[in-house]
């Protein structure tokens, strides 16, 4: 019968559609509201920090001073606030402080055409650095040449060694990360040559490569790292970055980064959230998306949706989102504003914030069993209870994790009440990841692999 009626309609050109509810008052006000807290002014904030310690600016690893100079590729995405960019642009920058090394670069298009470079993101300095990179010609070869953008190319470039940047969410390669379906279909059929690796930042990321049919020795797991000189305690930013969200002093305040996609797990936050709010009245959650990439305010909005109509004056008025594009100081500079960060996600390739978070010497509430697990301590971190699940698509098993959401309402109250664990987060975390996760000994790491 509908199908009969669609047809219908159809002939004298109209169209059947369900009618969607109005949306309440209460999410028009949350999303419209999606500039809040970004009108703290950087360089107020900044005036007012101390410097950074000794010893916890990235100042290069030690160097064989008689290894021959490497001439690198480095082809991919720059001035742009996608994840696999800023990657691309860290590296580049620890990549330009070693002596060894002669980099040459290509941009590639942008995934999608709506996409914009942004001017601002690093500080100025790094900008001009980043900007001064010679482009290579599309004849030039190198020893070694590196991909950062999306979607993959496994195919050998001019140089002896092409190492491929990406990320498996999901553990499998699926169809839309490659280029087109003959590259699909090679890679289903034909493993990678031997001078392709593969390079990405998880173990659980790395098993969607093992399954596309490359080697262990071809794929280079190599975490991402940190600025410890820009993400760090900043105390004395505290109050005027609160000021301006703003939460009240007495607020707890839980801050949350990412897309708002499904795989983020917005719609278990949320639901905990609510929750959480009945017993503890001061807490606070603050949502930072990325509109200009991902339009992650509707991504948001279908996930309000699912909390109760009842829940939702009660729970919104407590939740401040902000969609619009922050430098990375600004970002750093968000990070004091919160109390603890939270990461319910379903499936992540890394998930740099909570890295980011620990630096800042956030305490941290994230999903156990993922790629989270490779760089978080008990110290600093508690994981959620997860269980791994299957989903069949198409041809291919997907893994996805579903956190508990009973044991996320746990956590979260548990933050708020245990002062002594936020203290020695605060500590453990920024020590931890200025230990391990600075861009120079990551990228270090890179090049050691990759020259092996």
């Amino acid at each position: 019968m509908k199908r009969l009626l669609n047809r219908i309609a159809r002939f004298f050109g109209y169209e059947i559609r369900k009618i969607e509810p109005p949306i309440p008052p209460a999410v028009v006000r949350l999303l419209d509201s999606a500039e809040a807290g970004s009108k703290f002014d950087v360089d107020v904030g900044m005036s007012r920090l101390e410097p950074v310690p000794d010893g916890k600016l990235d100042i290069g690893p030690l160097e064989d001073s008689g290894r021959a100079v490497q001439n690198w590729i480095v082809e991919g995405w720059r001035f742009i606030p996608h994840s696999y960019a800023i990657v691309n642009q860290w590296q580049l920058l620890a990549l330009s402080r070693r002596r060894n090394l002669a980099l040459k670069v290509t941009d590639v298009p942008f995934f999608r055409l709506r996409w914009q470079m942004q001017e601002g993101l690093f500080e100025q300095h790094s900008e001009q650095v980043l900007r001064s990179f010679e482009t290579a010609r599309p004849e030039e070869s190198a020893d070694i040449t590196l991909r950062v953008f999306f979607p993959f190319d496994f195919s050998p470039s001019r140089s002896p060694l092409t190492a491929v940047f990406g990320t498996s969410e999901s553990q499998v390669i699926q169809r839309p990360q490659l280029a087109d379906f003959r590259a699909y279909d090679q890679l289903k059929h034909t493993p990678p040559p031997m001078n392709v690796r593969a390079i990405t930042p998880s173990r659980w990321s790395a098993e969607g490569f093992y399954k596309a049919g490359f080697k262990t020795e071809q794929v280079l797991v190599i975490p991402h790292g940190v600025d410890v000189g820009l993400f760090r305690p900043m105390p004395s930013l505290r109050g005027y970055i609160r000021s301006k969200v703003p939460v009240e002093d007495e607020n707890f305040v839980f801050l949350s980064i990412g897309a708002m996609t499904g795989n983020k797990g917005m719609t278990l936050l949320l639901r905990a959230f609510t929750e959480v709010c009945r017993k503890f009245p001061h807490a606070r959650l603050l949502l930072k998306g990325m509109d200009p990439l991902y339009n992650s305010k509707n991504f948001l909005l279908k996930s309000i949706q699912k909390i109760p109509t009842g829940d939702q004056q009660f729970v919104l008025d407590k939740i401040t989102y902000i969609g619009n594009s922050f430098s990375h100081k600004k970002m750093a500079m968000l990070y004091q504003a919160a109390d603890c960060y939270v990461s319910p996600y379903r499936a992540e390739g890394f998930n740099m914030p909570v890295l980011e978070a620990a630096a800042s010497g956030l305490p941290i509430i994230c999903t156990a069993g993922g790629a989270t697990d490779d760089f978080v301590t008990d110290m600093f971190a508690r994981k959620i209870e997860a269980k791994k699940h299957i989903i069949r698509v198409e041809d291919q098993d997907l893994s996805q994790l579903e956190p508990s959401v009973e044991h996320l309402i746990t956590l979260m109250a548990s933050a708020i009440e245990d002062n002594s664990w936020r203290s020695q987060a605060a500590e453990a975390g920024p020590l931890h990841v200025g230990a391990n996760y600075t861009w120079d000994r990551v990228v270090d790491m890179l090049v050691r692999k990759l020259s092996n």
